[in-house]
C-alpha cells in the first residue's frame, strides 16, 4: 500500500476521532518512509489523547526533519501553551514567527504568551503592529484577550 493512501487514511481517521487507528496508520506511515508531514499529525494525535510529552517529540523530530516546517512549531507551541509553559512556547514562536511573519495564529498565540508572562508592552506592541489584521482580531476574540489588548492599548499614551 502506498504511504500516501496510508496518510490519507489516518489523517481521516484522526478527523473522525478514531485516534487509536489513526495512532496505528501514522506509525505504519513511517515504518515506510519518515516525512515531517507525517511525525508532525502524529504528534496531533498524542495533543488529541493528552498524551502531551509524546507529542512534543514527535514535533521536535518534524522540527529536526525540516527546520522550516511551520505547522510543528505551531502545534508545539499549541501543545505548551496548553500546558501553560509559556516560556517554551514563547521561544518556540517566537522562531515560527521569523518563518512566517504574517501568520496571524503565531502571533496571537505570541500574544497570549506575552500576556500570561506578565509583558504587557510586548504584546500591545505586537497587537498594535498589526491592528489592521482582522484574522489576528479574531483569533485574540477566540483566547478571550482582545478586550484586554483594546483595553492596555488606551491606557499607553505612546499609541
Amino acid at each position: 500500500m502506498k504511504i500516501e493512501k496510508i496518510f490519507q487514511e489516518a489523517y481521516t481517521a484522526s478527523q473522525s476521532g478514531d485516534l487509536s487507528k489513526a495512532e496505528f496508520l501514522y506509525k505504519k506511515c513511517l515504518e515506510i518512509q519518515q516525512t515531517p508531514e507525517v511525525w508532525n499529525n502524529l504528534g496531533n494525535v498524542y495533543r488529541k489523547q493528552e498524551k502531551n510529552a509524546r507529542a512534543i517529540e514527535c514535533y521536535q523530530k518534524a522540527i529536526e526533519m525540516d527546520k522550516n516546517f511551520l505547522p510543528a512549531y505551531t502545534n508545539m507551541a499549541c501543545t505548551l501553551l496548553n500546558l501553560e509553559r509559556y516560556d517554551s512556547a514563547k521561544l518556540i514562536l517566537t522562531r515560527a514567527l521569523q518563518l512566517n511573519r504574517d501568520d496571524s495564529t503565531v502571533k496571537a498565540m505570541l500574544i497570549v504568551c506575552h500576556l500570561a508572562l506578565k509583558e504587557t508592552i510586548e504584546a500591545i506592541d505586537l497587537y498594535a503592529e498589526n491592528i489592521n489584521d482582522n484574522q489576528l482580531a479574531e483569533e485574540l476574540r477566540e483566547y478571550g484577550v482582545l478586550e484586554k489588548l483594546k483595553e492596555l492599548r488606551k491606557t499607553w499614551n505612546r499609541y
